[in-house]
């Protein structure tokens, strides 16, 4: 096989098969760790703190208010309350961000992890203030909750001080929007 068909064949991979092959081939050849390492480290630094805010309100905005409705209220189980529900379904839609936020802290990429966290916090800010429409007549205060509960998930992680407190203080910046 040729370069280029070989190129070709791997680009139609799955993610799951690409970490095998990966794997593998780490496992066969240890001494391109450290490079495979640089690689992934560069990949992964530089985190837009406004595509993270983009990512988080285009999330939130899949959030439908029939689905609310239809959710809440009175079940066969008892009543739902729609304000709490709400704040579950927002919940929902932001774990995959708090996630990756912890896997950057994991990574010990402390400043790409505070971009992340900031982006987080002002996409749910932005989301309420600016594009919620009738799903943010139920969601009162959940800006104010859920933005709590991020810098909560972050100091599980790391409880530096003044990290913290930027992150308090850019919560209360954006909670003004």
């Amino acid at each position: 096989m040729t370069k280029k068909h070989d190129l070709s064949f791997l680009s139609t991979i799955t993610d799951d098969q690409a970490s095998r092959v990966l794997t593998h081939l780490l496992n066969e050849n240890p001494e391109l760790i450290s490079k495979a390492a640089s690689i992934a480290k560069t990949l992964l630094s530089d985190v837009d703190e406004e595509e993270i805010c983009k990512d988080v309100c285009d999330a939130l905005s899949e959030l439908d208010v029939h689905d609310l409705w239809e959710q809440s209220g009175r079940t066969r189980y008892g009543y739902v309350e729609p304000c709490e529900h709400s704040y579950e379904m927002m919940e929902e839609k932001i774990e995959p961000f708090l996630d990756e936020m912890e896997r950057y802290l994991d990574r010990k990429m402390v400043d790409d992890a505070h971009a992340y966290c900031r982006g987080i916090i002002r996409g749910i800010c932005v989301y309420m203030s600016e594009e919620a429409g009738e799903f943010a007549d139920w969601a009162v205060d959940n800006d104010d909750g859920l933005t709590y509960d991020v810098i909560e998930r972050w100091k599980l992680k790391n409880k530096k001080p003044e990290i913290i407190a930027d992150l308090e203080a850019w919560r209360n910046e954006c909670l003004k929007i």
